[in-house]
């Protein structure tokens, strides 16, 4: 029988514990109330608590096992938002906006690391993770906004998600540079045995070494997930038991992350390809709901515990390089961003909202930072520094988003966007989407994903500088103006979308439109019974606003009316389900997926 602890070593085990979870709880609140993001909140506690304050806590191998706890279950997290279709089907931004975008910053940031006197191989791995972007920042931006399915919020988070791809190679990466130290392992550590008579493995070599390993067990992680993890998850799901699913979502997650450890690689990487292997399956956001409070939890710990390394004399010594380096990562991210932006064909207006968009720093590189081998190779001032420049960036991206938000509708103004019919041929039969509202938008990008050509119009002034700046292509025109709409192709339209529901207009119109356009098709959404049967009254297909995305259901009766099947149809709302819960808070999470399904039918069903 283990031996009992005394009621003092019980009390030494659990005062650190009590201690974080308090603080935790407390940084989380305050900075709700004072709309900060809780990274913030978590590396102040740190701070506080730590040695050069109040001295609450000292680091030890427990708060380090917590903290690294915490990244495995972000990186899980980060894997189950990758999915092979989306990586297929923004495969654009992919392949031309996000690299561009991560070399200008990250590179450029390297060499000024560099040239303050950090090595090559650190500076490469800082600096490239200091042109990460806070994928948990900028969607939680894109979901207060409402942006997440408009052009903005969909580049925005294809960068995103090859950001997420890279930090894991800059992980494999920045774990490799302290094998010289502690020895190589894995592939690495066979080929230094059995090939160089136990030489140490030149760097290049090694990381080689580390990305085939690395995809083969992208590929061991598929297979798994096609095979095995769909059969396991559909008889857990049948048992209705929530205890086992949450103990076998838990092991998963361990599991694949101490099998790469064993290989050689980095407990993070067998977390990701655990959460990729989850993103494949059908339980992905019931599985959100059962990790999320461990997520929560453990990655507070990893922020309380980065706040514990700095020493606060020193970083109030420092402030004003601080302030200096949190502009400093603002601005020329914003500048460097905006010229990858105009490089790929965007707008002034959008490349300057998508740049301050992307401009804070990334909690992936305090992940990077707290790596022994990193920390090794950089002076505890500039780390300190660097880590409190980040958080503020952290803390003022918001109010950066906010001003960029502004300054894009300033541009656009500016430009002054007009009508230009002859400027501006549409190939094929459009669809003509009246209003920017929230349903005209996602009918647009219905349209868009499904490569149907439409012509955007609206007539108020902010509205129509909101979508330009959001990169949406629309004019600014009268839709009652019938002429206006024979110009723009209306004799040749396939559908008519209202994405304002205006009766009197549509009543005074519609003579005119039956009598011209007798096959053009109109939709509308409204949010009244009332409405509803006026509408239906005049021959426009009407549906009531109670879906969420807003209009969803007036956007799947168009895509079925123009040709869109059923399957299709399906695989679209569960996508933009996926855009509008991605940065959202865990209560639109808690839906089961059998659910999801169920909503996803009863749309489509709606829609026959």
């Amino acid at each position: 029988m283990a031996a009992e602890l005394s009621p003092a070593e019980a009390v030494d085990a659990l005062v650190p514990a009590i201690t974080l979870l308090g603080f935790g709880a407390a940084a989380a609140l305050v900075s709700r109330a004072l709309s900060l993001s809780p990274i913030v909140g978590y590396l102040l506690a740190g701070i506080l608590i730590g040695p050069h304050m109040l001295g609450l806590i000292q680091e030890s191998g427990g708060t380090h096992l917590l903290a690294e706890l915490g990244v495995v279950f972000l990186l899980f997290d980060i894997g189950m938002h990758v999915s092979l279709r989306e990586l297929k089907e923004s495969r654009g931004d992919l392949l031309g906006l996000a690299p561009m975008h991560l070399a200008l910053t990250g590179l450029l940031s390297a060499g000024a690391l560099y040239m303050l006197g950090i090595s090559w191989p650190i500076a490469i791995a800082v600096g490239l993770s200091l042109g990460l972007s806070s994928t948990a920042v900028v969607a939680r931006i894109l979901t207060e906004r409402e942006q997440n399915s408009c052009p903005i919020g969909r580049t925005a988070t294809h960068v995103l998600i090859f950001q997420d791809i890279v930090a894991i190679f800059l992980m494999i990466f920045a774990t490799s540079l302290g094998e010289e130290e502690t020895g190589a392992t894995g592939l690495a550590g066979l080929v230094s045995e059995h090939v160089m008579g136990g030489a140490g493995v030149p760097l290049v070599l090694a990381l080689l070494l580390a990305v085939i390993q690395a995809v083969i067990a992208f590929g061991a992680a598929m297979m798994f997930s096609r095979y095995l993890l769909n059969p396991v998850f559909r008889t857990l799901a049948a048992t209705r038991n929530d205890e086992a699913f949450t103990a076998f979502t838990l092991l998963l997650v361990l599991a694949a992350a101490c099998a790469t450890a064993v290989i050689g690689l980095s407990l993070t990487l067998g977390a990701f390809l655990a959460g990729l292997a989850v993103s494949g399956t059908r339980f992905r956001h019931q599985v959100q709901t059962e990790m999320g409070p461990f997520r929560g939890l453990l990655l507070s710990f990893f922020f309380i515990s980065v706040g514990l390394a700095i020493d606060l004399p020193s970083l109030i010594r420092n402030l004003p390089l601080v302030i200096l380096g949190a502009v400093a990562i603002l601005v020329l991210k914003t500048g460097l961003g905006y010229i990858a932006a105009r490089v790929n064909k965007w707008s002034v207006p959008g490349a300057v909202q998508l740049a301050t968009l992307l401009a804070q720093g990334s909690e992936f590189t305090l992940v990077i930072l707290s790596l022994s081998s990193i920390m090794a190779g950089m002076p505890p001032a500039l780390m300190g520094s660097l880590i409190a420049a980040i958080a503020l960036s952290l803390a003022l991206a918001p109010s950066w988003a906010i001003l960029g938000g502004k300054l894009s509708r300033e541009l656009a103004r500016r430009k002054q966007v007009t009508m230009e019919t002859a400027n501006t041929p549409t190939v094929g039969r459009p669809v003509i989407v009246i209003s920017m509202t929230s349903a005209g938008r996602l009918a647009i990008d219905a349209l868009i994903d499904f490569g149907i050509p439409y012509i955007a119009i609206d007539n108020e002034p902010d509205r129509f500088l909101a979508a330009v700046a959001d990169g949406y292509n629309v004019s600014f025109g009268d839709a009652t103006n019938m002429k206006l709409i024979e110009a723009i192709g209306g004799n040749n339209a396939r559908a008519l979308v209202l994405g304002q529901a205006r009766y009197e207009v549509s009543a005074e119109v519609t003579p005119t439109i039956r009598r011209q356009y007798p096959d053009l098709t109109r939709f509308v959404a409204v949010d009244n019974h009332h409405d509803l049967d006026r509408y239906l009254e005049l021959n426009v297909r009407a549906h009531l606003l109670g879906g969420d995305p807003k209009g969803i259901e007036m956007v799947a009766d168009m895509l079925r009316i123009l040709g869109v099947p059923d399957d299709g149809l399906k695989d679209w709302l569960s996508r933009e389900a996926d855009l509008f819960t991605i940065g959202d808070g865990s209560d639109r999470h808690s839906r089961a997926d059998e659910d999801d399904d169920e909503d996803v039918e009863d749309t489509v069903e709606e829609a026959a």
